[in-house]
């Protein structure tokens, strides 16, 4: 076997396909406006080059940037990610990790006030607003918390 063989059989033996580090967890909820950086954390022989999905389809074409940053999150930003890696071994799709975007509209109706006889009931409605996920209310009478029970 002449040396320069040699060398060429030891460089196959070494290439490795691309394999993923880790996995993505359960859904992530993140604030409206705030920045993400998704990660996609890979190993295998060099050059790695990635790719970005967003519904199954594609957001960036391929590079050696391991991350897909959005600076600022929008609503329309909500949806199932996942990176592609590839080498000259093979290509891997990461499983889908789930980006959910929370917001909070404004008030609809402003404030209303609502009078009612000692002993009648009275039917609160919350306002509308628009928000992800939806928000817990919590009433208040001369300042004070109402404290849920059967009685209401």
């Amino acid at each position: 076997m002449t040396k320069e063989l040699l060398t060429i059989l030891l460089v196959k033996r070494d290439d490795v396909p691309p394999y993923f580090k880790t996995e993505p967890g359960p859904p992530q909820i993140h604030l409206e406006g705030n920045r993400l950086v998704l990660t996609c954390l890979a190993e295998g022989s060099w050059p790695l080059e990635f790719k970005w999905l967003r519904n199954d389809t594609a957001i960036t074409a391929f590079s050696h940037e391991y991350r897909y940053v959005i600076p600022s999150l929008q609503r329309s930003d909500t949806g199932f990610y996942q990176c592609v890696v590839r080498n000259r071994r093979g290509a891997l799709l990461q499983k889908k990790t789930q980006v959910q975007v929370a917001y909070m509209g404004n008030f609809e109706g402003g404030n209303k006030r609502i009078t009612v006889s000692q002993g009648q009931a009275a039917l609160l409605k919350s306002p509308d607003i628009s928000s992800y996920p939806q928000p817990q209310m919590t009433w208040f009478r001369n300042g004070q918390k109402i404290i849920p029970s059967n009685r209401m």
